[in-house]
């Protein structure tokens, strides 16, 4: 039973090792300079005038 789990969790891609098998690099996103967010509210104050 615990070998039919392994092999269900292979095929999920769960474990590094298994990533490595098939050639698959995970990297961290790259930090955004400036967050979405802050980027709309500047849209918002553009559109209603009031960008400074």
């Amino acid at each position: 039973m615990l070998q039919t789990i392994y092999s269900a969790f292979e095929r999920l891609l769960v474990a590094e090792g298994d990533w490595r098998r098939v050639r698959i690099e995970l990297h961290e996103p790259e930090p955004e300079e400036q967050s979405t967010a802050v980027l709309a509210i500047a849209d918002y104050k553009k559109d209603l005038g009031l960008a400074e």
